[in-house]
């Protein structure tokens, strides 16, 4: 891993600025001169107030600083359907993920162990038993205040571990905390995330209460035409909703594939089939 200084001190003068101009009166140009010379990681408040002067998230300055290697969380994940669904091996790297969370208490793999159980629930058929799980989440969640994408994430990608009570109940609170980072591009795909499971599961259980209003705050939500598939969804879900057929279904299919987006049709197309049989 790369120390601070050295990292530094290369972004800065890729982009041409000067330590000078870089700390902009917040800090002393010799504080920082002594921070590249020597090497030295430096205080997150600083940190966060220099990359922000070079335009570079912290999440890009995270990766530069592994020298563009996944992290450990970043492997487990990656490729995580797969191998979640697989039917020789998914089991075991399961198993790999929860004995991690047992080890680290890090709940990243208790998150991904549910999501790979759900996963095999709904496309393998499998049977599962996450009640457990699902009161530790809760748990987890309520003691925490200032919610962060994790969390969101979290509990959005979790619904169905909940009764249908609960998620009523959290509906609310859930999406007032998310609208806190509406300025936030990847909140805003995980808030139409959320609002696309909660209407699934509105209509897996036939729990219709709220989904007015959930059509109603995912149309808000892709006002936008960069969650052009979220308006799709809605436009979906709303003829389903009122017993319609406006939307055709077909020609989506033909697009989506045309696109290149094999699995999003194929994952529409079973939606379709699924809720109106």
């Amino acid at each position: 891993m790369i120390k601070d200084g050295k990292l530094i001190k290369k972004l800065r003068k890729e982009r041409n600025i000067t330590q000078e101009k870089l700390v902009n009166m917040q800090y002393s140009r010799s504080t920082l001169a002594r921070i590249e010379s020597e090497d030295l990681d430096m205080r997150t408040e600083m940190l966060i107030n220099l990359l922000n002067r070079m335009n570079i998230s912290l999440e890009e300055y995270q990766f530069y600083k592994n020298e563009n290697l996944l992290s450990k969380k970043d492997d487990a994940r990656k490729n995580f359907t797969d191998k979640a669904l697989n039917l020789k091996t998914g089991d075991s790297y399961l198993k790999d993920l929860y004995d991690e969370y047992l080890k680290s208490n890090d709940f990243y793999y208790l998150y991904l162990y549910c999501l790979g159980k759900i996963l095999q629930h709904k496309v393998n058929k499998k049977a599962i038993d996450l009640t457990k799980e699902s009161q530790i989440i809760k748990e987890y969640l309520a003691k925490i205040e200032t919610w962060g994408f994790f969390e969101f994430a979290l509990y959005a990608n979790s619904l169905y571990l909940f009764n249908d009570d609960f998620i009523e109940q959290q509906y609310s609170f859930v999406l007032r905390k998310m609208n806190q980072f509406s300025h936030i591009d990847k909140f805003k795909h995980l808030k139409i995330r959320f609002l696309l499971n909660s209407i699934i599961l509105s209509f897996e259980r036939n729990k219709l209460s709220l989904l007015d209003q959930y059509l109603s705050d995912l149309f808000e939500s892709t006002i936008d035409s960069d969650y052009i598939l979220g308006r799709i969804f809605w436009r979906f879900f709303t003829d389903l909703r009122t017993n319609q057929q406006l939307f055709d279904t077909t020609l989506t299919y033909n697009w989506l594939h045309s696109l290149g987006y094999d699995d999003l049709a194929n994952n529409f197309l079973e939606i379709e089939q699924l809720f109106r049989k």
